[in-house]
């Protein structure tokens, strides 16, 4: 493929806008179809110029993306730091994600020395997934702005999802638009063409159908749940309003039990209570404790915890009459906010009212048993990476319930970014999903990613709901990502064959028309 001409500057527009474009299938447009076509104009870029011009054309599409997917963050940034370091931070932020896209665009257009248009075809998704992958690995990993989250409102392509996980689902969108325009532009033709448009009906429809070819178990009595909300504002929390924060949940919990008196499990959010640990395990609050016996339901709540080894962040299962606790402590912990390698260097300096990175992370995937029916709980962070959330499935776990605490983020578009990714993980481990915030969204989806109940934000109230537990096993509960490695094997092939295939895609130059002497 030729390159574009070095003075023609004007051509990063194509990244630029196709970066805007595709913020139109985030929330609040969540136009999730345009996740299908907004990546034409950085295929095409990329394909047709040089690397290091295709690594800055990448830069250019994630700017805007990600200023407008992570403005949500300033809420944070600007209300506990000074105003120069907030801006540092976000620009870091942006630059740092941006940055993802610019080793794809890349490694894309290093990949046009392929000799074998159908190889290039399948290897540009599949650098979009490692890119991806990359990005939700390690200390600092964050998968907020993943192509796949697009799709949640779509039940039928999350079977894609069951199938292959999130991973999967962002191949086969990337996959789709490779063949659409190395297609169009003629690179891809003929045999190759066929194939790979069969390849791409072969993964769309298998992925999506094998979901419904699986046996759904379902419970023998439906769970009769109430989600609280009680709509605690940062600054209540920080002022160590606890004790009103738990008597407006207590009030809004004998609420539920007026509306619904089948209600047998209660669901709070993230940290409305601190408990210190004694030699045998957390000492309740008194208060639960009597309305949970009076009312005879069973709170599964979350709680700051201190112990002898330090302080956690879990949900704890309050259970009347039940002398062991219950206890999940939360393994995946916000980087920079309840982690930090150098915590207290980072306090000093900062000089905030409150601690950072002074949380310890749990080390086991448990399991509560609500009168023998084995629940699933993480804490707010963790819903966003599924390979961590399918141990819990994987153990038994009938249905999924997230707390979270997302008031530091107001109104903005935090909460819902948050909440659509349940329904990836519904899809995923093919079991119900629920999540419970403080200010919002609450939310829950069932074992097809479907969703059942939606709450407003900065909204306070107890909501009802029954949950039949239904749910079905899925080839990603059980094999995880795979999806990823089989796109590193993939692109390890790529490589390799356009090392020993050292030319471009582009036809040979035509010969010059001459007559032919006589």
């Amino acid at each position: 493929m030729p390159d574009i001409k070095r003075n023609s500057l004007i051509i990063y527009l194509a990244p630029l806008l196709g970066g805007t474009a595709l913020i139109l299938a985030f929330p609040p447009f969540e136009q999730g179809w345009l996740a299908w076509f907004a990546l034409l104009p950085l295929l095409w870029f990329s394909l047709q110029t040089e690397p290091r011009r295709a690594f800055c054309g990448g830069f250019l599409f994630g700017l805007p993306l990600h200023l407008y997917l992570n403005l949500y963050l300033s809420k944070v940034l600007f209300g506990y730091l000074s105003p120069t370091l907030a801006v540092i931070t976000m620009i870091l932020i942006v630059v740092i994600l941006s940055f993802f896209y610019a080793l794809f665009a890349l490694a894309t257009s290093l990949n046009r020395r392929l000799g074998n248009p159908f190889l290039l075809t399948v290897a540009i998704p599949a650098l979009w997934v490692l890119t991806e992958y990359l990005r939700s690995l390690g200390f600092i990993g964050y998968t907020v702005g993943f192509l796949a989250h697009t799709q949640w409102r779509y039940p039928a392509l999350l079977g894609l999802a069951s199938t292959f996980g999130s991973a999967g689902l962002s191949f086969m969108i990337v996959f789709f638009q490779s063949v659409l325009l190395l297609g169009l532009k003629r690179t891809l033709r003929g045999k190759n063409l066929s194939v790979a448009i069969a390849l791409f009906l072969a993964l769309l429809l298998g992925g999506a159908l094998a979901p419904a070819l699986t046996p759904v178990e379902k419970a023998e009595a439906p769970l009769h749940t109430a989600l609280i909300q009680g709509c605690s504002d940062p600054d209540e929390i920080l002022s160590r309003g606890k004790g009103v924060i738990l008597k407006r949940y207590l009030a809004l919990t004998r609420e539920a039990l007026e509306k619904e008196p089948r209600t047998e499990l209660v669901l709070w959010p993230e940290t409305v209570v601190t408990l210190r640990s004694g030699e045998e395990g957390p000492l309740q609050r008194w208060e639960m404790v009597s309305l949970a016996e009076e009312l005879e339901i069973e709170i599964l709540y979350g709680a700051q915890l201190y112990t002898q080894e330090g302080l956690y962040n879990a949900m704890i299962l309050l259970a009347p009459g039940q002398r062991e606790p219950q206890i999940y402590r939360k393994q995946r912990l916000v980087p920079f906010v309840e982690s930090f390698p150098l915590e207290d260097l980072l306090n000093r300096w900062l000089d905030l009212d409150i601690i950072i990175g002074s949380y310890r992370a749990g080390d086991e995937y448990t399991l509560f048993d609500h009168q023998g029916i084995p629940l699933a709980g993480v804490i707010c962070f963790e819903s966003y990476f599924g390979d961590y959330t399918r141990h819990f499935a994987r153990r038994g776990g009938q249905h999924l319930f997230i707390a979270t605490n997302d008031a530091w983020f107001g109104e903005t578009i935090g909460l819902e970014l948050h909440a659509q990714v349940a329904s990836l993980r519904a899809a995923e481990l093919g079991t119900g999903v629920t999540q419970v915030a403080n200010s919002g969204i609450s939310v829950s989806f069932d074992y097809r990613g479907r969703e059942l109940l939606r709450t407003g934000k900065a909204e306070r109230g107890c909501y009802i709901l029954t949950l039949d537990l239904a749910r079905r096993p899925t080839l990603y509960r059980y094999g995880g990502d795979f999806v990823p490695l089989l796109c590193l094997l993939l692109a390890a092939g790529a490589f390799f064959a356009a090392l020993w295939r050292p030319k471009n895609l582009s036809p040979p130059p035509a010969a010059s028309p001459h007559r032919r002497s006589r």
